[in-house]
């Protein structure tokens, strides 16, 4: 609705005593005068003329393109009501005059009057944010929504005084301040538009996530804690409902902006350049902007690392039996595809010499020639060779005698893992001495044992009869 305009009229002594001369006492009075709306949705309105105050002024109106219930151009007493017909929709200016008591005129205005039957158009907000922590969020109308359209009704799942509904003036950045109800969940509302000329348009159903708790099980899992290219990849995942966004700062080449996910992500990343230690924090966040607590990583940067190994089932050095088991280990991520190739001094089976699925764990055979036996595993992800290493075990030990007279060869097995080795039925004394191809043996006993010691602690006796 128009601003009513007033106009204040203060007669001064002088005057009143002009006006006394003519028939009339002192008088201070105000008159206000407005349209029933500035824009109607009919060719119909209502001028009104509201008089605060002892004193009679008159008035005419003059103009083209309506009609009132009064005639045009016509000096005429004040009355409170003037109804108003347009010819046509569209423009309407209206000239009033206004008079003082003596008919002289003091105020000419001219007020513009708009009609049309245009329907705002269905509205198409979002929100300024995907989800809101808290009550209050921004409503954002579009200005495709036309000039004309200033308010917009908002009902539904509001704070309990609002949730009848009400309108909300248009402000000029388009974003209306609502608030919504209590607790967490999907708050639904309705919004329909109204425009100058009064007229409602189609209703919209539109919903935004209250949410003011933030993700849970959140973590960042580095593919390795050491890299030897300085690419490292870091599996992200969080518990929450709705989408989630998260970034990686520190010692990277490039700082991104948050990116969006949902439970899980696998982010690939450059660190800073040069060797050594770098320091990274994961952040994570839910579309409220909820936090999850800073996820600290420490990679190291080491180009001599090899992001794979194999091993034998309990570390073991050696075995007497052929059927062994291996450990193959790999740096990857859960979704990666993964394949190896076992190879090197094994039988041929549907495990070796062929790509197979990666597993942590390989039955296979060794050949069965005594001494140490090599295992070979290379691994890939998708059809890119990633690393190849090696572990060696020894196969059947033995101690092997080299001649037949008083003094022999003593010939041990080259067991890789043994720190020393003690051996008994000689003249000369071997006591935890280093290995050697052989050892000169005065024979002191039928036969001669050597007992190993490994790395790890263990031993492992063999004898053979001189």
């Amino acid at each position: 609705m128009t601003a009513p305009k007033m106009l204040l009229r203060l007669f001064t002594l002088g005057f009143a005593l002009v006006l006394s001369a003519c028939g009339s006492g002192s008088n201070t009075g105000l008159i206000k005068y407005y349209l029933e709306r500035e824009a109607t949705a009919t060719t119909t309105n209502v001028l009104r003329l509201e008089i605060l105050g002892d004193f009679k002024p008159k008035f005419s109106l003059s103009g083209t393109g309506f009609v009132a219930d009064v005639p045009l151009d016509t000096v005429l007493d004040v009355r409170e009501a003037i109804a108003l017909t347009a010819d046509q929709f569209g423009e309407v200016t209206l000239t009033i005059t206004l008079y003082q008591e003596n008919g002289k005129a003091y105020l000419q205005d001219k007020i513009v009057w708009k009609s049309s039957p245009e329907v705002p158009p269905e509205p198409e907000p979002y929100f300024s944010e995907d989800a809101s922590a808290d009550a209050w969020v921004y409503l954002v109308l579009p200005s495709t929504r036309g000039s004309n359209v200033r308010e917009v009704w908002v009902e539904g799942d509001l704070e309990a005084s609002l949730s009848a509904g009400q309108y909300y003036d248009i402000p000029g950045d388009d974003q209306v301040l609502i608030q919504l109800s209590e607790g967490d969940g999907i708050k639904n509302l309705k919004v329909k538009y109204r425009n100058i000329f009064g007229t409602d348009g189609p209703v919209m159903e539109t919903q935004i996530a209250r949410k003011s708790q933030p993700p849970t099980e959140c973590s960042a899992s580095p593919v390795a804690l050491t890299t030897a290219t300085g690419y490292v990849r870091i599996r992200i995942q969080a518990v929450n409902d709705g989408p989630l966004a998260f970034r990686v700062e520190g010692d990277v080449e490039t700082v991104k902006e948050y990116r969006s996910f949902e439970e899980a992500t696998v982010e690939a990343l450059m660190l800073s350049p040069g060797e050594g230690t770098k320091s990274l924090t994961v952040k994570i966040r839910d579309a409220a902007g909820n936090f999850c607590e800073d996820i600290p990583l420490t990679i190291s940067y080491d180009r001599s690392y090899v992001p794979g190994s194999v091993a034998f089932q309990n570390q073991a050095l050696w075995t007497d039996e052929p059927d062994v088991v291996i450990l193959p280990q790999f740096d990857y991520l859960p979704g990666d595809n993964v394949s190896m190739f076992i190879s090197g001094n094994v039988v041929a089976s549907e495990s070796t010499f062929q790509w197979v699925p990666y597993s942590d764990s390989v039955n296979v055979t060794l050949t069965p020639t005594n001494g140490t036996r090599h295992v070979i595993v290379q691994y890939r992800k998708d059809e890119t060779l990633m690393a190849e290493v090696t572990a060696s075990i020894f196969l059947k030990p033995y101690v092997s005698i080299n001649g037949s007279g008083a003094t022999v060869s003593v010939i041990p097995s080259n067991i890789i893992g043994a720190q020393s080795l003690t051996l008994t039925g000689c003249v000369e004394p071997y006591v935890e001495v280093p290995y050697a191809t052989s050892y000169s043996c005065t024979k002191a006993a039928t036969e001669a044992i050597i007992t190993y010691h490994l790395t790890d602690g263990s031993t492992v006796t063999r004898s053979a009869a001189f």
